[in-house]
């Protein structure tokens, strides 16, 4: 995990966020269901914080993560399109599991509610991006770019997920 100090608060990334929420944005840009999808994935980014405002115990969230890039990374690289209820189900988890994986690292009270504001609304903007790119993906060799980088995307989650569990 990378961090970086801006104005004097400590915001992290970790690459495992970053393929989770593309993995998402892509399997739902695949189906055309962008604005359902954000809205669950918020909904979970905001119970996932309130779930470490009350001061919930260690999550397996990061192996959540892993587990669900991996699975939407192969739905889109094989093409298949799920229900829209998995997919909602789906963006929901990975709000929830993100807001846990990224508990905030201040001190005050306020500093730490402007640090989940933030994440959620960087993940959200990130989200919506990705989900834009692959909506307006209609060519088919632009299909296959993002099948393509789907399946790295599969395939460096699965290897991250066999790592962390072969511990």
């Amino acid at each position: 995990m990378r961090s970086a100090l801006i104005d004097g608060m400590v915001l992290a990334v970790a690459p495992m966020h970053l393929l989770a929420i593309v993995a998402i944005g892509l399997l739902a840009g695949q189906g055309g269901r962008g604005g359902f999808v954000l809205a669950l994935f918020a909904l979970g980014m905001f119970a996932g914080s309130l779930a470490i405002a009350s001061a919930i115990r260690e999550t397996p969230s990061a192996l959540v993560l892993l587990a669900v890039s991996a699975f939407a990374g192969i739905m889109v690289a094989a093409a298949i399109m799920l229900p829209s209820i998995l997919t909602n189900v789906l963006a929901f988890a990975t709000g929830v599991a993100l807001a846990l994986d990224t508990p905030p690292r201040a001190i005050g009270i306020a500093a730490a509610i402007a640090s989940q504001i933030g994440t959620g609304a960087a993940a959200i903007a990130v989200l919506m991006l990705v989900m834009l790119i692959a909506t307006g993906a209609d060519r088919p060799w632009q299909r296959i770019g993002l099948r393509v980088a789907c399946s790295w995307i599969a395939a460096s989650a699965i290897l991250a997920l066999t790592l962390r569990l072969a511990r």
